[in-house]
C-alpha cells in the first residue's frame, strides 16, 4: 500500500467521541443558562408592567384631582366676577 497519499480511518477514535460528548454537555448547559436568563427577563417583564399600570393608575387619579381643583378654582373666579360686577 502507498502510505504517501490521503488516508481515511474507518474507525472512530476516542478523541472524537470526548470531543463529541464535550460538545453536547455544553451545549446542554448553554441552552439551560439561556432558559433562566429568559425566565429572570420575563420575571423582570412582568414587575416592569405592573410598575405601569400602578403608574398610570396614580397619574389618572391625580389628574381627576386637578380637574377637581380647576373647577372649585373656576366656580370661585365666576362667584369673583360676579360680586365685583354687582359693585358696578
Amino acid at each position: 500500500m502507498d502510505r504517501r497519499g490521503w488516508h481515511l480511518d474507518k474507525g472512530i477514535g476516542a478523541a472524537h467521541i470526548l470531543t463529541t460528548i464535550t460538545f453536547v454537555v455544553t451545549a446542554i448547559f448553554y441552552v439551560t443558562a439561556q432558559d433562566k436568563r429568559l425566565a429572570v427577563l420575563e420575571s423582570g417583564f412582568v414587575y416592569v408592567q405592573q410598575a405601569s399600570v400602578r403608574d398610570q393608575a396614580r397619574t389618572e387619579k391625580k389628574f381627576d384631582e386637578l380637574k377637581v381643583d380647576l373647577r372649585v378654582i373656576g366656580g370661585k373666579l365666576d362667584r369673583l366676577n360676579e360680586s365685583l360686577n354687582r359693585r358696578d
